[in-house]
């Protein structure tokens, strides 16, 4: 299934987690890309438990467009982000959102955000074009940012969080590197995904070259290709594992909707 989470890292097994490899990116498979920089929607709601100004709204777009994040990995601009409303938040759209709740119930237990990475095509010449990507954010946990006045006690920061999630909508997967974005677990209190590492922006450099993808028109494609989550009539076990967000049935007889 193509949804790609962060989970907390559990302090008994810091040290089995640490990676000897010196590079050691993963890219989704198969690999795509974007035709054009996506601009990604930031749910302009905020998230209830930060207490900054706007619930953490300013300081994610901040650090998803920062260039010590994904913008810094090559030359011209990766992608953009802006505030906007998730009264239309559908997947597959062609729009990427990155919602500060979990309307599909997608997160559960130690997921603390996820990524629907199943929505691309295949272009003519063999190869494969992401034209949507949503992030969902599991509310269930404590959020901070580095611009909340009281510090961190215990949270997780918004910024390092979703710039990891934005990595996977753009199509990289985990990393076995520690200390990396990409690495899939981080502690409470660690904004050190925030900022990109070697590795990170090596992965990225391997699937766009040395420079943002450069064209006109609308950034997140043509959303007319398939989604690989369920269909309408496949089993599934949550809203998470079909195109609709909508997984429906008895215990062990759900089909998506």
């Amino acid at each position: 299934m193509n949804k790609r989470t962060l989970r907390l890292l559990a302090l008994v097994a810091v040290a089995t987690l640490v990676a000897s490899s010196a590079s050691a990116f993963v890219l989704l498979s198969p690999a795509r890309t974007w035709d054009c920089s996506p601009n990604v929607i930031v749910d302009d709601r905020g998230e209830s438990s930060i207490t900054d100004a706007d619930g953490g709204v300013a300081a994610t777009v901040a650090a998803l467009t920062s260039n010590q994040a994904w913008n810094g990995a090559v030359s011209g601009t990766l992608l953009t982000a802006e505030a906007g409303s998730m009264a239309n938040y559908t997947l597959g759209d062609g729009i990427p959102m990155l919602n500060f709740q979990d309307p599909i119930n997608a997160c559960k237990g130690s997921c603390l955000a996820a990524t629907f990475t199943g929505f691309y095509q295949e272009r003519n010449d063999g190869s494969f074009q992401i034209f949507d990507a949503d992030i969902v954010t599991n509310g269930r946990y404590d959020w901070t940012t580095q611009s909340e006045p009281d510090g961190c006690s215990g949270e997780f920061y918004m910024e390092g969080v979703q710039v990891h999630e934005v990595g996977h909508l753009l199509g990289l997967g985990h990393s076995g590197v520690s200390g990396a974005t990409m690495f899939p677990s981080v502690s409470s209190c660690n904004n050190g995904p925030a900022s990109t590492a070697g590795d990170d922006n090596a992965g990225i450099q391997a699937l766009y070259g040395n420079s943002a993808p450069s064209c006109s028109g609308n950034p997140g494609g043509d959303p007319g290709g398939g989604c690989d989550l369920g269909q309408s009539g496949d089993s599934c076990t949550d809203n998470g594992d079909c195109c609709s967000g909508n997984c429906k049935g008895k215990p062990g007889s759900k089909t998506c909707k």
